[in-house]
């Protein structure tokens, strides 16, 4: 057998692995049935293993005990379904140490293709918290793998994710992200952008929520209106005309505020899916700068290797692209649709200047009609908040979005 390396690491996060440092990247090939078919030195190195007990052998030959065996069910529940997946991975070598790596794995015409790196983030902590809990739980309650996998999808939703995808891209995010600071490099612009359509996207959600249920409070004003008439001046006068006009109005208005809120919804999960793959496709692209360096190996094509790895990368650069001009497309749609809200303020403020013009001819005080006028006052004033605000979202969305497309376009 190769001699074990002698050499240890430690990253700047204080994580400390014998073998391999933050720079290494690892590479596997399997079959459909998780065959090792190809590999690169760095795996080769870190597992100890002579190549001709590696090539040809089933890759959980380095799957170390301490793992939950829900993990895996996952795992393969994912790239069954055609999707990568992204998870951390304590590994054991042939000499019987062990190594952890933030793994992703993407099905790839007929097996999967394995990108690992280092890990050192906080979500790296909470990951290992999560698995040790997990593991005692298997041993204890005997849990069979699928009941295992459901427990650690609980067990991530406890700690604040809406599901696993959600998890492995904010994992995958941050351990790149920390990966950079750690070679020094400059943070990844692709990313910040990325990161900034994600949070003009929430800005916009959020407030397109405050401006329906603005819309919704102003539907009681003709119905506290009609009580001001009855009192003041019967059923035919001033106020009872501008309290029907304001309530057709609002009628009128629900589909609007509805298609509003409805359009409202820019697609998470295609940002998701963009901060995931843009991730993946940079692992991969860190990997082939590499792939020059490796080392001849009987019976593996480096050529052949580096082709499929290639192809799959640009795949996932375009389809985080497309994922993100999908959204773009969006907020243009919705921007327009923000117009039409306007018109709907425009409508309240006609209200409140007629009734206005009504409480100045009417010689006593009149507490409700005042506080109407107030109400649709404040109403104006938040929506014209509210409005600059989104307006301010769409831009950042707008320019991050070019900005990715420009350089997608420099580099075809």
């Amino acid at each position: 057998m190769t001699a074990a390396p002698t050499h240890a690491s430690l990253d700047p996060s204080g994580f400390e692995s014998r073998h391999f440092g933050i720079d290494d990247i690892f590479y596997s090939r399997t079959d459909g049935r998780g065959i090792i078919l190809a590999a690169n030195a760095v795996f080769q190195r870190v597992s100890v293993y002579d190549w001709s007990d590696l090539i040809g052998a089933p890759h959980n030959v380095i799957r170390h005990p301490d793992m939950p065996r829900g993990v895996f069910h996952l795992m393969w529940s994912i790239l069954g379904d055609g999707k990568p997946f992204c998870g951390y991975i304590k590994n054991k070598a042939e000499d019987g140490s062990h190594y952890w790596v933030l793994a992703v794995a993407c099905p790839s015409e007929d097996g999967f293709l394995s990108v690992r790196i280092k890990p050192g983030s906080e979500m790296f902590r909470q990951a290992q918290q999560i698995y040790t809990d997990l593991r005692h739980r298997e041993r204890n309650e005997n849990l069979p793998p699928e009941a295992s996998s459901d427990a650690l999808l609980q067990a991530f939703e406890s700690a604040g994710y809406s599901d696993y995808a959600s998890f492995m891209t904010k994992a995958l995010t941050e351990e790149t992200k920390h990966r950079d600071i750690a070679l020094q490099r400059p943070a990844d612009w692709r990313l910040r952008s990325i990161l900034s359509i994600k949070e003009g996207v929430k800005e916009i959600e959020d407030h397109a929520g405050d401006v329906v249920r603005i819309f919704k409070q102003t539907n009681q004003i003709p119905y506290n209106m009609r009580l001001q008439a009855g009192r003041l001046e019967g059923t035919d006068g001033p106020i009872s005309v501008i309290s029907n006009n304001h309530r057709q109005m609002t009628q009128s208005l629900a589909d609007a505020v509805a298609t509003f809120s409805e359009k409202s919804l820019l697609g998470n999960d295609y940002l998701m899916q963009a901060e995931f793959l843009h991730g993946v496709s940079r692992v991969q692209y860190d990997l082939l700068q590499s792939f020059g360096l490796e080392p001849v190996i009987d019976g593996q094509d480096k050529g052949q290797e580096k082709a499929l790895l290639s192809r799959q990368q640009m795949e996932f650069v375009s389809m985080a692209h497309k994922a993100v001009v999908e959204v773009s497309d969006r907020v243009s749609a919705f921007s327009k649709i923000c117009n039409d809200v306007r018109r709907l303020k425009a409508g309240l403020e006609m209200t409140r200047v007629m009734c206005k013009i009504e409480r100045s001819r009417i010689a006593e005080r009149v507490d409700g009609l005042d506080e109407i006028v107030q109400q649709l006052g404040k109403a104006q004033t938040d929506l014209d908040h509210l409005l600059s605000k989104m307006d301010g979202a769409v831009q950042q969305i707008l320019e991050a979005a070019e900005r990715l497309t420009q350089s997608r376009q420099r580099a075809a």
